[in-house]
């Protein structure tokens, strides 16, 4: 009987062995079906910066400074041919500033974003190597906001999902490389600024033109 119920446990563990190494390879070749691509961008955001993002207390008399550099990278699989993909990156978003004064105290309000996405791309083709960008997703903001009011300091940090996309340009210069022009509005959810807005340039490079 115990021989049986060894026998038993040695086909069993033997199917499940076999099952895995056909489920790897299976996804394996999947993911392999896809032409995949990275790229990287470099631009200017716009945060749609307040004094209330930071402060309650009103009125607030002094500046806000929503501009500042950001840059991403990113990587996608081309799902159909190159017409539409999927793509993942990581953004990071700059800073955005208030100073200034309330109700007689001053007051300072600094915050610091970056994001993980995931979108579709859809590519419109305009002429042989020319093409329109569409993209639309969730993006991932981790934002870290510090504030200080008549000398005391607080700093906390946010994550959430929200909904992001954007539009843009696409330049084909070989059937690997090509550059990007594109406008991006990231949704940072209700802590901090509310709205990043990116216009970025960069490029891609695809790593197995099979075409």
């Amino acid at each position: 009987m115990r021989g049986k119920r060894k026998t038993m446990t040695r086909h069993i563990r033997a199917f499940i062995a076999v099952s895995a190494m056909f489920a790897a390879t299976s996804l394996s070749t999947a993911v392999y079906a896809f032409d995949w691509y990275g790229g990287a961008s470099v631009g200017k955001n716009s945060y749609e910066v307040t004094p209330g993002d930071f402060f309650d207390t009103q009125p607030f008399s002094g500046v806000t400074d929503g501009n500042d550099g950001a840059w991403k990278a990113f990587v996608g699989m081309q799902l159909f041919e190159k017409y539409v993909s999927a793509e993942f990156g990581y953004s990071y978003l700059g800073k955005s500033s208030v100073e200034g004064t309330t109700s007689g105290a001053a007051v300072t309000g600094n915050s610091k974003t970056t994001a993980f996405t995931a979108a579709l791309v859809g590519l419109i083709p305009i002429g042989t190597k020319f093409g329109a960008l569409i993209k639309l997703g969730l993006d991932r903001p981790r934002s870290e906001i510090t504030t200080t009011e008549a000398g005391v300091s607080s700093t906390q940090t946010t994550t959430n999902i929200q909904i992001f996309g954007g539009l843009g340009a696409q330049f084909d210069f070989s059937k690997t490389l090509s550059a990007r022009l594109e406008y991006e509005r990231y949704d940072l959810g209700s802590v901090g600024p509310k709205y990043a807005n990116v216009l970025s340039v960069g490029f891609t490079y695809l790593f197995d033109a099979k075409k």
